[in-house]
């Protein structure tokens, strides 16, 4: 074991004591020191997870100087991603953890437990109250389910602090609203490391649900009991079911479509009240603006939309410091129908004046070929293929499914769009980039987090929670990573065109 001393504000030193070849950010994640501030899983690109060293610094990489830059990398900053624990070393306090938003008081909590983001929304005397978000802790070690899964698995202590990250963020909330009742939606990972079951059965095929949910539990002394949707499958969890129960409670027009796209694609089909199909297939963070050159979730300053006009390519955002998920497809729809990017996801020359004018916003970087926006903002060549990798999950799980229930696409009436891409997307640049087929143009609902709204549904109200009750046994699983055809089926959807 190696020691890192943390300098604090006081003067003195804390030390922490890790194992030789852990990344620092783990290390410091560990700690519980600076949680919450990772936006890109650990890939060395959002350089939130900067740290100072005080004295002998190790070697710097490739990635410290095109994030921190010259001067920084002189002064001791490098990514804690980057560098493991080779030796004792002492660096400067990374600072508080973001703060936490401010909370009204409330009797009720509902909360999504998602792979980049944990949301929640509060009730007082049954009437809805607002919602927050903050970034999972979890990110430290992982932007997607794997490899939250290979860490908790790699140690008893690995799994504790994984479970004790979000449980910490749980009683903060908690603790700041008051609420004496609670519900809690999450995929089946997620669920399970909260609620300290096997995991080996959702890490390693052939795969199996450790729990099947559907119960109120204690997930920690300090909460109070929550109620936990049904889990539908290894990778089918009870956001999936919440979000059901929210659409269920719309009364809607069968056969739809409920598409939950964030890092992972879950997809169900319902046939009618009693028949479900289901899949799901790993994403990436890409469209929630997770690991990304210049990406980040919406807020002030981060581009979420674009436009082109006769003069070229036109955002209202002032002061552009990043791109959200829905801002990098705005942009790539808009590229690709200036023929400026290829089906293939290439940059691409420009054949009319009005392409080659934008084109010139096509210049070298050291991380590749890049599309300049404002400032130090860009789209890089690689971003886009993130989108590309989602975007044929999407095209697999999306043309399974309906193939499974033996219908055409045209026989599809609603596709209710959930998670990232339910917020903030446009059907138009969905379509212009083969996340849906033309088809579907005029039947999508961008549904918001369905997740999220029914959990609030089964918060109180027993009606719903017997709807949930009997929804397992309606609903065919089908494991499409463990299908023949699946690695063919995804190569030949990686082209921006409904395949």
């Amino acid at each position: 074991m190696l020691t890192i001393e943390i300098s604090r504000n006081s003067g003195e030193f804390e030390s922490v004591h890790v194992e030789t070849g852990r990344s620092f950010l783990s290390a410091l994640f560990e700690a519980g020191v600076g949680r919450g501030r990772l936006v890109c899983g650990g890939s060395g690109l959002c350089g939130k997870c900067r740290i100072r060293f005080l004295a002998s610094p190790p070697m710097p990489c490739a990635e410290d100087f095109q994030r921190l830059g010259a001067e920084d990398v002189a002064a001791g900053w490098r990514l804690a991603c980057r560098h493991a624990v080779a030796s004792p070393c002492r660096i400067e306090d990374p600072g508080p953890p973001p703060a936490m938003p401010k909370s009204e008081r409330a009797d009720g909590l509902a909360v999504d437990v998602g792979t980049t983001r944990i949301k929640w929304a509060l009730q007082r005397g049954g009437e809805r109250g607002a919602e927050y978000a903050v970034f999972n802790p979890q990110m430290a070690v992982g932007s997607e389910i794997m490899s939250r899964l290979r860490y908790a698995l790699s140690s008893p202590e690995g799994r504790s602090h994984l479970r004790e990250s979000v449980l910490r963020v749980l009683r903060d909330v908690v603790g700041a609203s008051g609420a004496t009742a609670m519900a809690l939606s999450a995929n089946s990972a997620m669920v399970s490391i909260l609620l300290d079951v096997p995991l080996a059965g959702l890490a390693y095929a052939p795969y199996s649900l450790p729990w099947p949910g559907g119960e109120v539990v204690r997930l920690d002394p300090g909460l109070p009991p929550a109620y936990v949707p049904p889990l539908l499958g290894p990778f089918i969890g009870a956001d999936i079911s919440a979000g059901l129960a929210c659409i269920a409670a719309q009364r809607p027009r069968y056969p739809y479509i409920l598409a939950d796209l964030g890092t992972n694609g879950e997809f169900v089909l319902a046939l009618d009240e009693h028949r479900y199909y289901a899949c799901s297939v790993p994403m990436g963070p890409a469209i929630e603006g997770v690991g990304l050159c210049c990406g980040a979730p919406a807020g002030d300053g981060v581009l979420s939309r674009a436009e082109l006009t006769p003069g070229g390519l036109r955002w209202d955002t002032p002061n552009m410091t990043a791109i959200s998920g829905t801002g990098y497809m705005s942009v790539l729809a808009l590229l690709l129908r200036l023929g400026l990017v290829g089906t293939d996801g290439h940059f691409r020359e420009g054949t009319m004046p009005l392409a080659r004018k934008v084109g010139t916003r096509v210049r070298e970087h050291p991380l590749g070929r890049v599309f300049g926006l404002e400032g130090d903002v860009f789209l890089a060549e690689r971003d886009i293929e993130e989108f590309l990798k989602a975007k044929a999950g999407v095209n697999v799980g999306l043309r399974t499914l309906v193939g499974l229930a033996g219908l055409a696409e045209g026989d599809v009436e609603t596709v209710y769009l959930a998670g990232a891409l339910g917020e903030h997307s446009q059907t138009e640049d969905l379509v212009a980039l083969g996340f849906l087929p033309e088809v579907w143009a005029d039947r999508v609902r961008m549904a918001g987090n369905t997740s999220l709204a029914g959990t609030l549904l089964a918060l109180r109200d027993e009606g719903t929670r017997r709807w949930l009750a009997g929804l397992p046994p309606l609903v065919r699983v089908e494991s499409l990573v463990e299908r023949d055809d699946f690695g063919p089926a995804f190569m030949k959807a990686m082209r921006f065109a409904w395949a």
